[in-house]
């Protein structure tokens, strides 16, 4: 027998059937035998994609469950077929039981019908709607879901609300994450009864590694779908377990934040056999977990390589960005960094390409506000042993991965240093100045948001304030740190318990932290001692010497800016730190401003420095003096 051209076909001699069986004298025999014919051309056509026996084969229908199918697809396509039944019944939506009698010269009913009816099978709890319910089983509306519905008439998938098909790809995959593929994979083939968690943060790799190993992977949205009526949000589900299995995929979904949702999908999937993978970033939400695939919190420095090189085919020298990165990050950062060099029309990327585009990458801050530097360490004045410093810091920065991939034991690519001395004497610059050099953002911790009365939330801030610094390639930046990083007290409350276990916690992911972390503090002494051997470089920024603060006193106060070149040499005498210097001078800028004059005077410039020594009870230097009482310092400044 010759079988179906294509779907539209098959489904136009399934809409003759029930014209037929809708007549007033319906011909039992004729309608059989229309029956057969259809079975026969169905099992003729190879090669042919069609809609309703796949619908049969994925949903394990007998044959009373998928002519009632059908019927509820002749109903919604064929006006006439509705009219015919509204005659009939003087109601305005076909049901089970108008269904059961229509089929009924095909397939009688018998007495278990309603019993096998009344339950939540997959007829009734995937196939048909569940927006309009009823307590009697024969009376529920005869309507097909959206999902059905869609692929019946035209083999193409619904748009259901909180859900997203991931098709599989037939592009090259890249080779990453093999081991935790295979892990996925055996429990695809042996065993899918139980939840598979995906633990790992959001730009791993998850689904893409649910599709490698399963091809259709239907995304499920929980906490969008608790925006919904309790009633729609079952309604939705049961449209998402239909396309999973009209697909034979599984379903993936990140639980909603109190997990409602999530069981009401993990119910369904059990009820009808559908694997199902929860995505989730913490160990906290593993809690009766049986199957765990955990995947790398980050990409070693050979992945990013590798995935470089595949996604950005010319690229310049030294263009792989650094840092803690997951492959979602990476491939972002590419595309912006293409983009950057497109509009420059060039094909080649560049390392600027790359740093611009892991500034535009950035994602949300917390606990920390971000700032983009523009000191450099050209700009500072400072030793020659800071300065020295301050270079290896860079320089540990930027070849961090390859440090680690030399050989070195227990090395990450991570740099933690402490800037200590005292107050003014451009420790919070020197941070700034670093992340200018390494072209990073500079993430200064919010100690105000940070700091909590109850017990744990400071263990959870200062975790996502990490967190937060690693997905946006920040320099991070705690200053006046000793208040965090305190010496630890002997227990003798319950109050320095909880302070014992935030230093500890804090500790632990300064440790473990693979960014560039800096702290700055006044009083080094107050340190713990486990801080300081965990940090890699401990720089101390004194007071300037009088050379230094000549420099500093001629780059804050060029002598093209003031009425005659100031006396450096004699300003340089006052033992003040470079913030105090510029501090000085500020306030000459302000009196001269004020006096509506356009360049520095000689006695504003002594006037703002006596004010500013006297902040810390010292009297200007006696070089300084003598040149007031002299007279060449103004108009009896020196009395």
């Amino acid at each position: 027998m010759k079988g179906f051209e294509n779907n539209s076909q098959c489904v136009l001699e399934y809409l003759a059937l029930f014209q037929a069986l809708s007549a007033e004298e319906a011909d039992a025999e004729q309608c059989l035998q229309m029956w057969h014919t259809i079975f026969e051309r169905e099992q003729s056509s190879d090669g042919v994609q069609l809609a309703p026996p796949f619908l049969r084969r994925q949903f394990q229908l007998g044959e009373r469950d998928f002519l009632l199918v059908m019927a509820a697809l002749a109903l919604e396509m064929d006006g006439g077929l509705r009219n015919t039944f509204r005659r009939k019944y003087a109601l305005a939506l076909p049901t089970i039981e108008y269904g059961l009698q229509l089929i009924s010269p095909i397939c009688p009913s018998s007495c278990e019908t309603l019993a096998e009816l009344a339950g939540d099978t997959m007829l009734c709890g995937l196939l048909l709607t569940t927006a309009e319910l009823t307590a009697y089983p024969l009376e529920r509306p005869l309507i097909l879901g959206r999902t059905v519905l869609a692929f019946l008439t035209g083999l193409s998938m619904a748009e259901i609300s909180g859900c997203t098909p991931l098709m599989a790809d037939e592009t090259q995959w890249l080779p990453l994450h093999e081991r935790e593929l295979a892990q996925v994979e055996a429990w695809c083939s042996f065993g899918m009864e139980n939840t598979l968690y995906l633990c790992a943060p959001a730009g791993s790799g998850r689904k893409t590694l649910l599709r490698r190993a399963c091809g259709h992977v239907v995304w499920a949205k929980p906490e969008e779908l608790s925006q919904f009526s309790l009633l729609d949000q079952d309604h939705a589900l049961r449209e998402m377990a239909a396309l999973a299995t009209l697909l034979d995929a599984p379903i993936c979904a990140a639980p909603d934040p109190d997990r409602s949702v999530f069981r009401q999908l993990e119910r369904l999937c059990r009820q009808y056999g559908i694997p199902l993978a929860a995505l989730v970033e913490e160990d906290q939400a593993l809690e009766g977990a049986k199957e765990v695939v955990r995947l790398p919190r980050q990409l070693s420095a050979e992945q990013r390589q590798t995935v470089w090189a595949a996604l950005v085919p010319q690229a310049g020298p030294d263009t792989v960005p650094k840092g803690a990165m997951t492959i979602g990050a990476i491939l972002e950062t590419a595309l912006l960094a293409l983009r950057t060099a497109a509009a420059d029309e060039r094909q080649t990327v560049t390392m600027a390409d790359t740093r611009q585009a892991m500034l535009q990458r950035g994602g949300a801050l917390e606990f920390g506000v971000r700032y983009q530097t523009d000191v450099t360490l050209e700009d500072m004045v400072l030793s020659d042993n800071v300065r020295e410093q301050l270079e290896l810091i860079c320089q540990a920065a930027l070849c961090g991965d390859k440090l680690v991939s030399w050989g070195l034991p227990r090395q990450r690519e991570g740099v933690t240093a402490v800037f200590h001395g005292p107050s003014g004497t451009g420790k919070t610059m020197a941070a700034s100045a670093i992340a200018h050099r390494l072209g990073m953002p500079l993430l200064r911790a919010d100690l105000s948001q940070i700091m909590d009365k109850y017990v744990g939330e400071t263990e959870k801030h200062l975790g996502r304030l990490f967190r937060s610094a690693r997905e946006n390639h920040c320099v991070l930046l705690f200053d006046e740190a000793d208040s965090l990083f305190g010496k630890r007290a002997q227990v003798s409350s319950g109050h320095d318990k909880y302070a014992n276990l935030s230093t500890s916690y804090l500790l632990q992911e300064i440790e473990q932290y693979d960014g560039i972390a800096i702290l700055s503090t006044n009083l080094l002494s107050n340190f713990d001692e486990a801080f300081l051997r965990r940090l890699q470089y401990i720089v101390r920024f004194g007071l300037p010497d009088a050379a230094l603060r000549e420099t500093l006193w001629r780059q804050a106060l060029p002598p093209e800016r003031c009425v005659e070149e100031p006396p450096y040499t004699q300003l340089a005498q006052a033992e003040l730190s470079p913030a105090r210097i510029l501090a000085a001078v500020r306030g000459a800028v302000v009196e001269m401003l004020g006096s509506g004059q356009e360049t520095v005077c000689l006695p504003c410039l002594i006037t703002a420095l006596r004010l500013e020594l006297e902040k810390g009870n010292k009297s200007l230097p006696k070089p300084l003096a003598e040149l007031c009482k002299t007279g060449k310092g103004g108009n009896g400044y020196g009395s």
